[in-house]
């Protein structure tokens, strides 16, 4: 069947370069009007299906670094737990797999991790009235810390990017109500944790929410700092997003950890041998 996905178009050098410049400067760019609406339509209609899906909820692979397809959330006010993450999506559907090489998102990634980037995740986020990730945080561990005495990262330099995240809203965020995006400009320099959850600010750089329209695309630096605003609205959130690894990472940290071992080596392996190989379920 013929795919929902469209290829798009790359930008010009001259646009690539204006917004891969933001985006190293400041942590974060919004880019508007990037899919189309059938596209859009879609994605969001397939992600209920998955979502809502009982065979998909039970889903487990112990194998994946994400080993349940469907991570439930809780309601913050009545504990309720409702399917939330969908993950593991370019096994679900093609239009999944469809939309890593869609235009201009892919060129844009090569110019940031490198013309041999490779795929290191993509998921879609359902945020029901009530589900929100509001706490302030960077995505893992701060990658490049900064010792006690160290303000920052040096603002000359252009903080290294080994992964990062595309953000494709699937629904109008316009209002702080619908629980937009937040970013922190210039906080992937302070090489820490974000340490006020009520006020976080970075020399000065308060708290910035990108409201945008379904079709909207922005790029995210995994060590900004950021959340996702509380959805105090009567309306649903849709954010799928795609992430994209520099090709040594890539290598690194995914061929060099799939060395096989017999299965008899397995059953025997200690506890402690099968954390480290990431085998342990």
């Amino acid at each position: 069947m013929e795919s929902p996905i469209l290829p798009g178009n790359s930008f010009s050098v001259e646009k690539q370069k204006h917004i891969t410049d933001q985006f190293f400067n400041t942590g974060f760019v919004h880019i508007p009007n990037v899919l189309a609406q059938s596209e859009v339509e879609a994605l969001r209609d397939r992600a209920d299906q998955l979502l809502d899906d009982p065979l998909v909820q039970q889903r487990y692979n112990p194998n994946l670094a994400d080993p349940r397809y469907v991570q439930l959330g809780m309601h913050k006010t009545t504990n309720q737990e409702l399917p939330f993450i969908l993950r593991n999506t370019i096994e679900l559907d093609q239009m999944f797999r469809d939309i890593l090489l869609r235009e201009p998102i892919f060129s844009l990634a090569q110019r940031i991790v490198g013309e041999d980037c490779k795929f290191c995740g993509q998921n879609i986020l359902r945020n029901q009235p009530g589900l929100s990730i509001d706490n302030w945080h960077v995505d893992g561990s701060v990658h490049f810390p900064v010792a006690d005495d160290m303000k920052r990262h040096d603002k000359r330099l252009r903080m290294p990017v080994m992964w990062f995240t595309v953000q494709m809203a699937l629904s109008d965020i316009e209002l702080i109500e619908h629980g937009p995006t937040q970013y922190v400009p210039q906080s992937h320099y302070s090489g820490r944790h974000p340490e006020n959850q009520d006020n976080p600010n970075f020399e000065g750089n308060e708290p910035i929410s990108i409201f945008c329209r379904a079709g909207d695309i922005y790029l995210q630096d995994p060590q900004c700092w950021h959340r996702g605003a509380p959805n105090d609205s009567n309306r649903t959130r849709y954010v799928l997003q795609s992430q994209y690894a520099a090709n040594w990472a890539y290598w690194r940290f995914s061929l060099c950890n799939s060395v096989p071992l017999p299965d008899d080596a397995l059953q025997s392996a200690s506890s402690s041998l099968l954390k480290l190989l990431g085998k342990s379920s």
